[in-house]
């Protein structure tokens, strides 16, 4: 009966998987409304990220169906640069199979591909996850050269995000081999970078806080170490391993404050929270709080755990330091030989470590070189763009002020003719009034002046009516000339006069009205 319930057991256990497995493992829509966005390199972000985090989230038992069923949507929805997105989702799947030579392997099949198509953000994508297999192979030096790659397409991309996120991952490498004040160089170089284009990207800040806690922590100095765990603690939400760095940078602080039997409690809690991330380097602190923490037989059993695992996850630094504490353990238990044998397996990961780290420095420094040049670069052409505008700005002021001195001549220039003009005919009118008004004014006053005088004006008026009256018509005459004249050069003066109304009936004077009028006042 109970081979039966058994049997039974295992034949549901087994159904469920399969109808695991053949259910649906990645959202096709999500994938289509990425494929959607029409800026190029914001699309291939969202397309890494997508197949990134559906590899990683994947359960293990469908993790060969989630690649296969990302391969097949990528090629059935005809995605630009397929092939190199089929090479990297390839990668992904090896490295949580912890195949790493694998990975590395489909990693520069991909690169290879998205260079074909010079699409620059792939290569530099492809480049820095290389140098993420590389880093946990213990590879210090190919993946520093693999960063130093990527960080030249992120100068032709011209992206200062991404060469922030080049900047912490090489940290990272330099922090695993030991040099701490580069690593903290380069995490001041990208939060400079980060605050200074006003992103201030709370998951950059995020990993650069935990990362200058992870030197802090290896340099021994707690003060730091708290400032850094304080601005974990200060950062809200639910961000993607937040809760991990917040508790680690927590049992940091306890282990360099000498309270080993706190770390040890905290360590051993963290293997229970579901939210925690728990790694190899966790059991690797939790090893060294317990010889610390006068637990030797403990750590012992922790350490030999961690050195039967595979030559990929445990390259040279981590040897180094896992020999060394066996063979201390052993020379504080008066185990001479066990203790000599370690240290010497613990020197000879040092020598190894050491040859890496040369080899390191010397391309750290071609890297800074790189840099240098592609700084200069970068600020030769910033200064050939402002020369040029410069030029564009000097061509423009000196085409105004070319502008404003013909305006300025012209207005002169107008301005003297119509002083000569006024003069001119200020000079006619001058004429005119002298010699055709005041001549027949004078004649007229000649003639009012003998009538007044003479003894009978009655018939001295007669005898002079028709001088009189040709007098005052050629003088009217010379007046309606001068009228028109001021007409002719002077228009917006010709305006109704305000003392006499639009509608008011004026009657034209004229030579016979004048005489109908002298008449009429003789008659009376």
């Amino acid at each position: 009966m109970l081979k039966r319930l058994l049997y039974v057991c295992v034949i549901f256990a087994c159904i469920t998987l399969k109808v695991s497995a053949a259910a649906p493992l990645i959202d096709v829509n999500s994938l289509k409304t990425i494929l959607k966005i029409e800026n190029g390199v914001e699309r291939e972000k969202k397309i890494v990220g997508y197949i990134t985090n559906s590899l990683r989230l994947s359960p293990e038992f469908g993790l060969l169906a989630t690649k296969k069923e990302l391969n097949n949507t990528l090629s059935q929805l005809h995605v630009e640069n397929a092939v190199a997105f089929e090479y990297f989702a390839e990668s992904m799947y090896q490295r949580r199979l912890v195949h790493m030579d694998d990975a590395e392997a489909a990693m520069v099949k991909a690169i290879k591909f998205a260079g074909y198509n010079h699409d620059h953000y792939l290569v530099y994508s492809f480049l820095s996850h290389l140098a993420f297999i590389q880093t946990e192979e213990g590879n210090a030096i190919d993946a520093v050269t693999s960063y130093g790659l990527s960080k030249k397409e992120t100068l032709k991309i011209n992206d200062p995000h991404l060469q922030v996120q080049i900047d912490v991952n090489m940290s990272d490498v330099y922090y695993k081999n030991n040099f701490y004040s580069q690593s903290l160089f380069y995490l001041n170089q990208a939060e400079l970078l980060n605050k200074k284009y006003g992103s201030d990207d709370v998951n950059v800040n995020k990993v650069i806080y935990y990362n200058k806690a992870e030197n802090f922590f290896r340099m021994n100095k707690p003060d730091s170490l708290k400032v850094y765990h304080d601005k974990l603690l200060g950062i809200k939400g639910n961000i993607y391993k937040l809760h991990t760095y917040q508790k680690r940078t927590e049992y940091y602080l306890a282990i360099l404050q000498y309270d080993f039997k706190s770390a040890i409690n905290l360590i051993k809690k963290l293997q229970k929270d579901n939210l925690y991330q728990y790694i190899d380097q966790d059991q690797q602190n939790l090893a060294d709080a317990y010889f610390n923490g006068g637990q030797p037989d403990s750590a012992i059993t922790i350490i030999n755990e961690l050195l039967a695992q595979p030559l990929e996850i445990n390259h040279p630094e981590i040897k180094y330091h896992l020999y060394k504490v066996l063979g201390q353990i052993a020379e504080a238990k008066n185990d001479h030989k066990t203790a000599a044998y370690n240290l010497k397996l613990s020197l000879e990961q040092a020598e190894d470590v050491v040859n890496r780290l040369t080899q390191v420095g010397n391309i750290s420094s071609q890297i800074m070189i790189d840099e240098i040049e592609g700084s200069y670069i970068q600020k030769d052409e910033s200064y050939k763009r402002e020369r040029i505008w410069l030029m564009f700005a000097v061509l423009g002021a000196i085409f105004i002020i070319i502008l404003i001195a013909m305006f300025y001549r012209s207005a002169k220039q107008k301005r003297h003719y119509e002083k000569l003009l006024f003069t001119a005919q200020k000079e006619e009118l001058a004429f005119i009034n002298s010699h055709e008004v005041r001549k027949h004014l004078s004649n007229i006053m000649g003639i009012i002046d003998v009538i007044k005088t003479s003894d009978d004006r009655q018939k001295e008026y007669e005898l002079f009516e028709d001088h009189l009256f040709c007098s005052a018509t050629s003088m009217d005459k010379a007046i309606k000339s001068i009228s028109a004249k001021l007409d002719d050069h002077f228009p917006e003066a010709t305006v109704s006069s305000p003392k006499f109304s639009p509608e008011t009936p004026i009657e034209e004077v004229t030579p016979v009205n004048e005489a109908k009028a002298y008449k009429a006042l003789k008659a009376s």
